[in-house]
């Protein structure tokens, strides 16, 4: 082989691969230029498709208003049935009230099955609709001439209870509490008048009078008592109510000088009126002071009662004087002192010397 042939192969391998090296840059600076103009082309707008528009035949039909069509029959058939329920209810009150009227005539009374029904009939009808004046007028005519129902309303009622005072709640029981001491000196008592007396008006008094002829006399307690009620008054000038027990009460009055554990209970000034009030409760042993008294300014006596809540006097069953407890449980004071001292109060007994205040029937201590 000669030197020429040995050139030329070199020769073609150089140009094979700068041909080769050429394509390849060619080719890489291709893609960057499609890259740029890819970049710089603006993005193409999203197209929305367009909605089909509703034409007249795709819009829903209109109601129609108009009413809808009666039948001749039920047109003229309503108010027939209204008519004749009207009437109905009409004749059926007639009927109940030309029952009522006929035992209203006659001034008679339902039976208990008689007014069940007539009230029940006159429910139904109010139901239904009949005017309330009138069936309420009707229902209370049936109550007037139903007895037996005015009965069973008292019957249900429930007295409100007795007010309490004080000294009851903490009292004991004790139905003949015996005195074991004087109420005075009896020694300067001159006269006693035994309850019951009737002073004009009339006035019915239920204690005694204790005559001392307006000496200044002690008042002591009879027996452990304690203090309930009394009064500051004009013409009094003090009343005072003990509890001896729960059930028996002691009652001083015209008392003009009260202990200052009393008088400061009660206003410094007298009111008009005798009613008393609740005071707070002061308790005292038997012989203790309560007060002193010269009795009243006319008569110069003062009263001392005794009432028992357990017992009923013959006033009880009077109905002009059945009203208050204190004619109607009032006792002979006297009865209660021990047996060594009743003989000295009864020995003082003068009916006749309250000439304005006679006795009214047997005394309440038997003479």
């Amino acid at each position: 082989m000669n030197n020429k042939g040995f050139i030329s192969i070199p020769i073609i391998v150089a140009i094979v691969i700068i041909s080769l090296t050429g394509g390849l840059a060619v080719r890489h600076q291709v893609q960057l230029s499609k890259k740029k103009m890819e970049a710089t082309l603006p993005t193409p707008p999203t197209i929305t498709p367009y909605r089909t528009l509703n034409t007249s035949s795709d819009k829903p039909d209109k109601p129609d208003k108009s009413p809808p069509v009666q039948s001749q029959s039920s047109v003229s058939e309503s108010p027939v049935r209204k008519t004749d329920t009207v009437v109905n209810i009409q004749q059926e009150f007639a009927l109940i009230e030309g029952e009522v009227r006929g035992v209203e005539e006659k001034k008679s009374f339902f039976s208990p099955e008689h007014v069940t029904r007539i009230l029940s009939n006159l429910a139904n009808l109010e139901t239904r609709g009949y005017p309330k004046g009138e069936i309420e007028k009707l229902r209370q005519m049936v109550h007037n001439f139903s007895s037996y129902l005015e009965d069973q309303k008292k019957q249900n009622q429930v007295a409100p209870p007795a007010y309490v005072s004080t000294a009851e709640r903490n009292c004991e029981s004790n139905l003949s509490p015996v005195f074991t001491n004087d109420i005075t000196d009896i020694s300067r008592v001159n006269y006693i008048g035994p309850p019951p007396t009737m002073g004009a008006g009339p006035s019915l008094k239920t204690h005694s009078y204790i005559g001392t002829d307006h000496a200044r006399v002690p008042v002591y307690a009879p027996a452990a008592m304690t203090l309930e009620s009394g009064a500051h008054y004009i013409g009094g000038p003090y009343v005072f109510e003990f509890q001896m027990s729960c059930e028996v009460k002691v009652r001083f009055g015209h008392i003009t000088e009260p202990v200052d554990a009393i008088k400061q209970l009660l206003p410094s000034e007298p009111k008009e009126g005798s009613q008393t009030q609740e005071l707070t409760p002061v308790k005292f042993a038997a012989g203790d002071l309560v007060a002193y008294t010269t009795g009243t300014n006319q008569a110069g006596n003062w009263d001392f009662g005794v009432y028992n809540s357990t017992v009923r006097n013959r006033y009880a069953d009077d109905p002009d004087w059945s009203n208050s407890t204190t004619y109607t449980t009032a006792v002979c004071p006297f009865d209660y002192f021990s047996v060594s001292l009743k003989p000295a109060y009864f020995s003082k007994f003068n009916s006749a010397i309250l000439g304005g205040n006679p006795p009214h029937g047997t005394s309440f201590c038997g003479t």
